[in-house]
């Protein structure tokens, strides 16, 4: 073997040893790290073309993922007082309803820190199950919530932006 040929062999060597670290990274960390992966999710919410909607609107349907136009705080009425006072001052919110799905458990993703609660018959419907990672950019929490079959309204409070994306899908 030449000189030339072992110093390409050893570039090559060191070129993979960088990228094979990364791409492991990659596939170990980041949004599929936790109790269920975001990678998805994440995907949808970098899309520039979401649909918005105010507060007050319908979904377009599970699975669809929304930009949520937030209001004042102050001006939204929410069917239930959110679970968490939030620390944002002022505060934005908004109230997005999904209708009447088949009992089941949903899940609730928000591309940011506003608080989320899901709302059933006019009762908080208590998360069974939360993800929250910090290397996951552009997703910033996904609860999952066990329903009973009753209308749903995803109330979000406590927001220091005037968007945030939701997506709610079933789970199961």
């Amino acid at each position: 073997m030449s000189k030339s040929d072992i110093n390409l062999l050893i570039g090559f060597t060191i070129f993979v040893g960088a990228l094979g670290p990364s791409a492991a990274l990659a596939a170990g960390a980041g949004c599929d790290v936790g109790k269920w992966p975001l990678s998805a999710i994440q995907t949808k919410f970098s899309s520039t073309a979401l649909p918005a909607v105010a507060s007050g609107d319908f979904l377009p349907g599970l699975g669809a993922p929304v930009a949520v136009n937030l209001s004042p705080q102050g001006e939204v009425t929410f069917p239930h007082a959110p679970a968490r006072q939030g620390k944002a001052d002022p505060a934005y919110g908004a109230i997005v309803k999904v209708g009447s799905p088949p009992a089941g458990t949903y899940q609730v993703s928000a591309s940011n820190g506003t608080w989320v609660d899901l709302v059933e018959n006019s009762d908080l419907v208590k998360p069974a199950g939360y993800e929250r990672n910090k290397d996951c950019p552009g997703v910033d929490k996904s609860i999952r919530f066990k329903t009973n079959g009753g209308p749903l309204t995803v109330q979000l409070s406590g927001g220091y932006d005037k968007t945030v994306k939701i997506e709610v899908v079933r789970a199961e």
